[in-house]
């Protein structure tokens, strides 16, 4: 048989496959989150071949061992059409892997939509498909995990271990979303390069942002069975956009159900603490390592963080002035249990050592987190800037509603850098959500303060390069 004529029976031979496998596959799930399917793989797409819907074999998926006698493992868990899903938490989607405590899984992560989300791709069809259905979130996850020994009321300690980012990144806005919607009536999307080896990303000209890269989800499965939009964050974690949650930091999150059940996705390079635009600098992950360990009847309710200088207090409602009463109270009911004080001299070191940046405010459910010092004779934090220094452009807006206040400082800032880094006023909008900075000044009564910093380090002379 020649050459070309063996080619040609081996492309009929896969495209007869790829065409019998289409006809007795399911039918694609419907669009709605009400109509996704119960306990079956993420197989709605019929021209994938059977062995990536069928269930991965978990005995390949193990790393050999560096020690002989190693009683931990490493998995990997690559992301497949079988082991990811769109938009949606389902209490009901069977886990793709089963490790014990102490293990470590090498989790890779795609981007956005199914991985639909790719340089190339217009923002009239991100519209399009983001309209399909609207009750689900946009993120693609990986998971679920399902821990040996999870049991409800125990805790799951996440490390992460490592983090690798894939090169490309977007950044989009859709009407309707953001912190600035009547501002912003047209989509927009921008695509970006990320540079790994100088950790850093080429905004425009003269403008490199660098890079902090942090999985925007980590969840575990609810409490309360049924299918649920990746997007609202919660006590059970999710869409926390939490940007210090970064590599060499361990996340806590409360166990409800037996196994844990535990995703992650909407892997970001980097935020601003607020992500006003609705998005961050959105990629995926060649690799997240974590290593996961079951601690037994904590008791925890709520996400916990830990870095290796603080802890890391959360407070998310619809409302961010309930966000940021709910985290006040967290925080110092933490420091009275962790480091045996009173309630008054809790409050007097919360106080003392305030540092409260809003995480999001564009999920529905919005965020502030506190950052508490481990150690209890840390220093008092400089206070909040209110004006320009030679590092950064501040600016500050108060009232009484938190949001009020942060939506004014932050238009500030982006008529600020319109006016002295002559960029466009989308090009502002994306940096505010990508790079800005946004915290709460200390708060006791009356009206809120909201500062937003942005380094002057982000504009750099390109002569040199």
């Amino acid at each position: 048989m020649n050459v070309r004529l063996k080619c040609l029976v081996i492309c009929f031979s896969v495209i007869c496959l790829q065409g019998v496998y289409a006809a007795s596959a399911p039918a694609p799930a419907k669009s709605s989150i009400s109509t996704y399917p119960g306990p079956v793989y993420n197989n709605s797409n019929p021209h994938y071949l059977p062995y990536f819907v069928a269930p991965l074999d978990q005995n390949l998926m193990v790393s050999p061992p560096l020690v002989a006698g190693q009683k931990t493992k490493l998995y990997i868990l690559p992301a497949t059409p079988v082991t990811t899903q769109w938009g949606v938490f389902n209490s009901d989607q069977l886990p793709v892997l089963r490790i014990n405590s102490g293990d470590s899984v090498s989790i890779e992560t795609i981007s956005c939509m199914e991985n639909q989300l790719l340089p190339g791709v217009s923002v009239e069809k991100v519209e399009k498909i983001a309209a399909e259905d609207p009750d689900r979130g946009p993120h693609t996850l990986t998971g679920p995990i399902y821990i040996n020994d999870a049991e409800p009321g125990d805790v799951l300690a996440i490390h992460l271990d490592k983090i690798l980012l894939k090169p490309q990144a977007s950044n989009n806005t859709l009407p309707g979303k953001g912190l600035f919607p009547e501002k912003f009536p047209k989509a927009q999307i921008k695509y970006f390069y990320l540079d790994i080896y100088h950790n850093q990303m080429d905004f425009g000209p003269g403008i490199r942002v660098p890079l902090q890269p942090f999985p925007g989800i980590v969840a575990v499965e609810r409490a309360q069975p049924g299918v649920y939009s990746s997007s609202p964050p919660g006590d059970f974690g999710g869409n926390m956009d939490l940007r210090e949650l970064v590599e060499g930091t361990t996340l806590y999150l409360p166990v409800y159900v037996k196994g844990g059940m535990l995703w992650t996705g909407d892997s970001h390079a980097g935020q601003g603490n607020g992500e006003i635009d609705l998005t961050a600098i959105e990629t995926a992950f060649t690799e997240m390592r974590v290593t996961v360990t079951v601690l037994k009847n904590k008791g925890l309710d709520r996400p916990l963080v830990e870095t290796p200088t603080n802890w890391i207090t959360v407070g998310y409602d619809e409302d961010l002035n309930k966000a940021l009463s709910s985290v006040m109270a967290e925080s110092i009911t933490f420091i009275m249990g962790e480091q045996k004080l009173s309630r008054d001299a809790a409050t007097k070191f919360y106080y003392r050592t305030w540092n409260c940046p809003i995480s999001e405010v564009v999920n529905g459910v919005k965020g502030v987190y506190c950052m508490i010092p481990k150690d209890p004779n840390a220093p008092t934090p400089a206070p909040l800037p209110s004006a320009d220094n030679f590092k950064q452009f501040v600016t500050v807006g108060q009232d009484p509603d938190i949001l009020q206040a942060m939506k004014i400082a932050s238009w500030a800032m982006m008529q600020k850098i319109m006016a002295q880094r002559h960029v466009s006023l989308s090009d502002a909008y994306v940096l505010a959500s990508i790079a800005m900075d946004c915290r709460v000044a200390p708060y006791t009564s009356g009206p809120k303060e909201v500062h937003c910093m942005m380094d002057k380090s982000l504009w750099v002379n390109t002569s040199k390069y």
